[in-house]
């Protein structure tokens, strides 16, 4: 029967410093699961509007603008997902997702960003613990030690036994 839990017996098959990486990469891990839930709160909380006056979109680059949102507040900044041509050809009242600060052009656009980054988020933890969890046993893990400690109690008994043997002879 186990008495100690996988993650136990993950750390102490691990050394010191393999123990500072898997920490390490797992708060790393915490990076994508923060924009995750950004975007999922911006799903959820934000307010469909229209763009206030003209965009500034740069060559390549985000576009820039203002909208007004419900209850008479005014929210500024990037506003992702327009196209170049919303510049270029002057158009007012675009219709956008926003929030004070963000704003998008479409909204799922949010939902699919959230979806790929919790994936990720969930192939990364899994592929982190596995690379540890090989490695807790490949690198002289407790597994090959008792092994070792096994083969060792054998071999110095046969060998007591055998020395024993020579001295009644």
């Amino acid at each position: 029967m186990r008495s100690s839990s996988w993650g136990a017996e993950l750390l102490s098959g691990l050394r010191p410093l393999s123990r500072v990486v898997l920490s390490v990469c797992l708060c790393g891990l915490a990076v994508p699961l923060w924009f995750a839930a950004q975007n999922t709160y911006r799903f959820v909380e934000g307010h469909h509007t229209k763009t206030e006056g003209y965009v500034h979109c740069e060559s390549g680059g985000p576009c820039h603008g203002a909208w007004r949102l419900p209850g008479g507040q005014r929210g500024n900044g990037e506003i992702r997902g327009l196209p170049f041509a919303a510049d270029e050809e002057l158009l007012t009242d675009l219709p956008l997702y926003a929030g004070r600060d963000w704003a998008v052009a479409d909204r799922s656009a949010l939902l699919a960003s959230a979806a790929w980054e919790y994936v990720g988020t969930g192939i990364g933890a899994a592929l982190t613990l596995s690379i540890a969890w090989n490695r807790s046993y490949s690198s002289g893990s407790r597994d090959d030690v008792c092994r070792r400690s096994r083969r060792r109690g054998h071999a110095s008994t046969a060998a007591a036994g055998h020395e024993h043997d020579r001295g009644r002879t």
